[in-house]
């Protein structure tokens, strides 16, 4: 079976470490700057660990690079191991990244697309998987990883990657920012979050029928000024809440305003 390194201790790193394991990868090595997330992820999967690039076990076959995009430029030029097949799972960054290291022949990108938090479990199974590689030869091989762990496996260049994770940001990034404004405003009325999970969580259910266009409700898409005037005058005192509000309810409006139109 395939030998791995993970680049990486951090929540892609733990569920790409573990879902690989669980197919009988060889994980044998976890590289981290800081030696507690290196031990933590290390110590989980039960495999050795470095805090130092120069001590990389240099026989796997397979680099997944699972750092910030921020660095991950700095971490890929001070790799040198010619002969393997280097990933990063970099939703927003470029397959040409790589390209600086001329004596990488292999290499690619493995993005899945998902939200990971290290102490909730997911199912890598269910999770599309966008693979791009630097030959038809490398991205073969690298399907053939991704298929191995998702019956979900995409072809995606790095414009449409970038689009993808654009959307991805949009679908939960801000959503679950929206969702911690609204833990904030349902406590002021004496209430925990968790009596809008059940809002929430057929919300999310009923776009399985729905598109979101078709599934929107709420004051902005009937056009309620009467009930978005109330609701902006309980946000006075936070004027950042308030902003939020008016934009998204002026986008509502806007990409509804035909269908608000013909029900006037």
């Amino acid at each position: 079976m395939k030998r791995v390194v993970i680049i990486g201790a951090g929540n892609v790193a733990t569920h790409l470490g573990r879902a690989l394991q669980n197919k009988n990868f060889v994980v044998s090595q976890i590289f981290s700057r800081t030696e507690n997330s290196a031990t933590q992820l290390a110590s989980d999967l039960g495999v050795p660990f470095t805090t130092n690039l120069q001590s990389l076990d240099r026989e796997a076959d397979i680099y997944f690079y699972c750092v910030n995009d921020a660095v991950l430029c700095d971490v890929i030029n001070k790799i040198d191991i010619p002969d393997a097949l280097h990933v990063h799972t970099a939703g927003s960054l470029p397959l040409s990244i790589f390209e600086s290291h001329l004596q990488y022949r292999r290499y690619g990108v493995f993005y899945p697309l998902q939200t990971f938090s290290k102490t909730r479990k997911v199912n890598f199974d269910e999770i599309p998987i966008f693979v791009e590689g630097n030959s038809l030869e490398a991205e073969e091989e690298i399907r053939q990883i991704a298929q191995t762990l998702s019956k979900r496996v995409f072809s995606s260049d790095s414009e449409q990657r970038k689009k993808i994770h654009l959307s991805a940001v949009f679908a939960c990034n801000f959503v679950n920012h929206l969702f911690s404004i609204a833990e904030e405003l349902v406590k002021t009325a004496g209430y925990s979050f968790d009596i809008l999970l059940p809002l929430i969580t057929e919300t999310v259910n009923k776009l399985s029928e729905l598109s979101p266009y078709d599934a929107q409700t709420g004051p902005a898409v009937r056009n309620d000024q009467n009930i978005i005037r109330q609701h902006l005058l309980l946000l006075e005192n936070k004027p950042e809440f308030s902003e939020i509000y008016s934009v998204l309810s002026e986008s509502i409006y806007r990409m509804h305003k035909k269908d608000i139109q013909t029900r006037e």
